[in-house]
């Protein structure tokens, strides 16, 4: 099977990997949901580097340098378990974006509308953030088509946004410490309490992104020793975000009144009218803009390349395999990739709440990421990275597991467990449809 039929530009250099993984590990609003959890979240944030996070690193490492082809860890579980297990891996992982980019974007529309007195209050009205989230949507997949030359800057200015938020945050939390005092009394030991067992599912989420540059190897200039160098330094980088992002919410808000969709730019808010920092506000706002641009467009960048590698490989319709003839992007799997995100974030919201339609969104993109994890880190330990292999494996086994778990925001348990079993067991029927229809080889 070939893994590359056209030779593809080699665009990005050291700096834009570390930037690029930034851009794609760090989600602002993973901050607001661990200081919604409580001060313990910052111990679990540590536990969730040691046991995922470091052991991705050990396996991105390590791989990348074993298989640098194009395709990534799509390679990886080909080599080490058959076709089949290759397919549903990269299969799931662009199918978890369907489920990612809507929870991105309504998170993204909730901070913006927050960031202002006079859109405060339409912050979690689905009527307005719906159209809204839609829009900037279809502003996303069209930015998309321009390929690596321009993204690369966007996903740069993406990593730029992250940590202009936390400088922001940092100062202005020791700024209004010295003020006013901490309003969190904080703790070590986390909140055990069932109903926040499903957050733990999403910190785990808030730490995947390195898998993600080995799909670019074949536009990587020395992608061995590039992607190595960059994905320690950004494995340092994201803890430190997490970490003192989180504390600086907290020390805003109690864990009580902050926002798990708008917390971030709750902090902001304060900051405002507390230290008199009138321009923070605008500043957060702007920051993720280009943050969550940067995200989106590393995943939606990144993850079409698993269509186009599958489809020049004949494991999907052949129109997968083709580049856009000016652009010269695998302008098939983006279009699909918005307009299902599109179907789903409208679906997302009949017969739920704000919240529990974002709760829905962000546990299907959990589960259908943790099942590529699985293949990964299965690879890992056939590959001989037994430590890395086992606790990257506990934990994605526990943040499957932890998602089915409802919040307290769902008010229909039964459907909300249904609508997780029945979208997993469709999306493995379609995945073996298409295996069986398209496969070159049989397994």
């Amino acid at each position: 099977m070939p893994e590359q039929t056209v030779e593809l530009r080699r665009e990005l250099g050291l700096r834009d990997l570390v930037l690029f993984n930034v851009a794609a590990i760090v989600s602002t609003r993973w901050i607001a949901a661990a200081a919604h959890a409580g001060s313990g979240s910052l111990s679990l944030w540590l536990l969730a580097a040691i046991f995922f996070l470091v052991p991705s690193a050990f396996v991105v490492a390590r791989l990348s340098r074993l298989f640098p082809q194009q395709g990534g860890f799509y390679i990886w579980t080909r080599e080490a378990f058959g076709e089949w297990h290759g397919f549903a891996c990269a299969w799931f992982y662009y199918v978890n974006n369907l489920f990612w980019v809507p929870s991105v974007l309504i998170a993204t529309i909730g901070m913006l509308a927050s960031s202002f007195p006079q859109t405060a209050p339409y912050a979690e009205n689905s009527k307005i953030v719906l159209p809204a989230a839609l829009v900037l949507l279809v502003f996303i997949v069209a930015a998309n088509y321009a390929g690596l030359r321009v993204a690369k800057w966007v996903d740069n200015l993406g990593g730029a946004g992250v940590y202009l938020i936390w400088v922001i945050l940092a100062i202005a939390a020791i700024v209004f410490v010295f003020r006013y005092g901490s309003a969190t009394h904080f703790r070590i030991l986390p909140n055990w309490h069932w109903s926040k067992l499903n957050f733990w599912s999403q910190l785990a989420f808030g730490m995947t992104g390195l898998e993600l540059s080995p799909i670019l190897s074949g536009e990587i200039r020395d992608p061995k020793c590039t992607i190595f160098r960059a994905t320690w330094i950004s494995t340092a980088l994201v803890v430190l975000f997490y970490v003192v992002g989180t504390a600086s919410i907290l020390v805003f808000l109690s864990p009580d009144n902050v926002s798990p969709v708008i917390g971030l730019t709750q902090a902001g808010t304060q900051a405002a009218g507390r230290i008199g920092w009138t321009w923070a506000p605008v500043a957060i706002a702007a920051c993720i803009l280009l943050s969550v641009g940067g995200q989106l467009g590393t995943y939606i960048g990144a993850s079409a390349r698993l269509p186009f590698v599958l489809g020049i490989g004949n494991l999907l319709p052949p129109a997968f395999g083709k580049l856009h003839p000016r652009f010269g992007t695998p302008y098939l799997s983006i279009l699909v990739l918005g307009i299902g995100s599109g179907i789903l974030l409208v679906i997302s919201q009949l017969g739920e709440t704000f919240r529990a339609a974002y709760q829905i969104t962000v546990d299907m993109s959990v589960i259908t990421l943790f099942i590529p994890f699985l293949y990964i880190f299965g690879a890992a330990w056939k590959f001989k990275q037994r430590f890395a292999a086992l606790a990257g494996l506990g934990v994605s086994v526990l943040a499957i597991g932890f998602s089915f778990i409802p919040t307290g925001d769902v008010k229909a348990p039964w459907l909300f467990e249904a609508k997780l079993l029945g979208g997993c067991a469709l999306l493995y029927v379609i995945a073996l449809v298409f295996y069986r229809r398209y496969r070159s080889v049989t397994p």
